[in-house]
């Protein structure tokens, strides 16, 4: 398994988490760009989280390499989003306990993948 693969797993894992977190906490109602039924943002959930899984499991998916490395920008951008919309509401947002988890997870893959 690739440097790539090994972060992109531990990445898919925490975002996993992340999603129970923003479920279980309100995301659908509280998100500052629209409001949503709960039903709505859980298919949404269980297709992104099928689909980086189906890039996991399918060693011959095309782009695979590509989309395995955007994946991991993605949830650094969806880190540090949760993180300044917390510091602009000054209070906790759902998804805050998860999202520096992505932070840290693609800072360590990027200085390890540079040394």
């Amino acid at each position: 398994m690739s440097l790539l693969e090994q972060f992109f797993v531990i990445s898919l894992l925490v975002q996993i988490a992340h999603s129970i977190e923003e479920l279980s906490t309100g995301f659908h109602k509280k998100w500052y760009v629209f409001k949503m039924p709960f039903w709505v943002f859980l298919v949404f959930e269980i297709i992104f989280e099928g689909f980086w899984i189906t890039v996991w499991l399918l060693q011959n998916f095309p782009n695979r390499t590509l989309l395995q490395a955007f994946f991991l920008a993605l949830m650094f951008a969806n880190g540090v989003q949760h993180i300044v919309w917390a510091g602009n509401v000054k209070r906790y947002v759902p998804g805050l306990i998860t999202a520096p988890l992505h932070i840290i997870v693609f800072l360590v893959f990027y200085f390890r993948a540079i040394l």
